[in-house]
């Protein structure tokens, strides 16, 4: 796999994502700001939806909704940033082997959460996936860190697509 082919464009865009949530525990961690209330868990998210990714392309079904929710993650800034640079290296180690063509995902679904589905994909979609999600989250976290005076660099928590948005308007 080569680094410009479309899956490893992905591998490097969602290594990009991953360091913006190491940067964002590390940011809050030197602030002095509390962790576990509205960051940690966000970040614990993140951070688990990326695993289950990983370990799904080797097992053959990549399932986001049986994560482990290791609270550790939400308590400890450090940990979470570990956890983030460990997902970096994983998924750049990922790319010498091959992926495969097509995944299935497994996810629940139903108002009650009792209904379980499979659906095909691939993992450039899923990479896209965790990315765009992330990026969701870590727009949350942008949200609830300004009003504690906290203010991220701007490219954090927007969809690339924005960001293509606002650089054209700029360019007019």
């Amino acid at each position: 796999m080569h680094a410009r082919d479309p899956l490893g464009l992905a591998v490097a865009y969602a290594i990009d994502i991953l360091r913006q949530g190491a940067g964002i525990a590390e940011v809050v961690d030197r602030a002095g700001l509390p962790f576990a209330d509205q960051i940690g868990p966000h970040l614990r998210h993140v951070v688990e939806h990326y695993e289950a990714l990983l370990s799904g392309i080797d097992q053959g079904v990549i399932d986001y909704d049986n994560r482990s929710r290791d609270r550790q993650i939400e308590r400890d800034a450090v940990l979470a940033r570990a956890r983030f640079d460990a997902l970096a290296e994983a998924l750049a180690r990922r790319l010498e082997r091959p992926w495969p063509e097509e995944i299935a995902v497994a996810f629940d679904g139903g108002i009650a959460g009792d209904k379980r589905f499979v659906s095909g994909s691939t993992p450039l979609r899923e990479l896209l996936f965790v990315a765009a999600h992330a990026v969701h989250h870590y727009a949350l976290l942008r949200l609830a860190l300004a009003p504690r005076g906290l203010i991220l660099p701007e490219s954090i928590g927007k969809a690339a697509a924005t960001l293509r948005y606002e650089r054209e308007r700029q360019a007019e």
